[in-house]
């Protein structure tokens, strides 16, 4: 048995070496979710991380009016669920399949057998989850003290950075809508409709109904730094 591409290429496995993908495959149990159906809410109990072979998973939590709060739309490949396997602590936020989804989950049990005879692992998992850290700093700073336009270039260079989407010849395309976009943005979509329009024109992305391609994002990161 083998894994999927999406899952052994994912960052949980990088270096690993095949004798210690096929024991993965092994652990590993895929699962099958239909769009809109949730996968954890936030307070559950954690056992296991996921990572995404096909489908696409919104992670959001609710603000303490109730909002709801877009965290991140992940693609096939990605990992999430790791920090409740790590400190045993209930899951952070809520996720959910966007459209039909399949995930690979890894629990605790197998995970701590995979991390005593291939060690690698565990390291590859400590970096996933400084990233993340490092990621969460620089967004509450992001939020904090950015302009919409700062905001909007921020969270469109998180989903390009985290290879949401499929590549293109001039960059990569999002399947994301702007109301999506705005939520993650922490704005309106009157005014993402209007940023996005913007950078349109000084060519950074191309917009059309659900898909925002991305092919300039050396000039998105001048936005968010206050260079142009």
């Amino acid at each position: 048995m083998r894994l999927p591409d999406e899952v052994a290429g994912s960052l949980l496995f990088t270096g690993v070496d095949e004798a210690a993908l096929e024991i993965a495959a092994q652990a590993l149990r895929p699962m099958s979710f239909n769009a809109g159906q949730k996968i954890f809410d936030a307070g559950d109990e954690g056992s296991a991380l996921y990572i995404i072979q096909r489908g696409k998973v919104k992670v959001s939590h609710c603000n303490l009016d109730g909002k709801e709060k877009i965290l991140a739309y992940l693609s096939p490949g990605k990992i999430f669920g790791e920090m409740s396997l790590v400190d045993e602590q209930p899951r952070s936020a809520t996720t959910m399949a966007v459209k039909p989804t399949i995930l690979y989950a890894l629990y605790a049990e197998e995970y701590w057998g995979l991390i005593n005879r291939f060690p690698r692992i565990a390291h590859n998992l400590a970096k996933i989850v400084a990233q993340r850290l490092r990621e969460m700093n620089h967004e509450v700073e992001v939020l904090t003290f950015e302009e919409s336009r700062g905001k909007i270039a921020y969270a469109l260079l998180k989903l390009y950075r985290h290879e949401f989407g499929e590549p293109t010849k001039r960059g990569r395309v999002l399947p994301l809508t702007q109301r999506e976009l705005a939520d993650i943005a922490g704005t309106s979509r009157e005014t993402v409709t209007r940023v996005i329009n913007e950078f349109q024109e000084l060519g950074y992305l191309h917009n059309d109904t659900g898909l925002i391609e991305i092919y300039n994002p050396a000039g998105l990161e001048r936005v968010l730094y206050d260079l142009e």
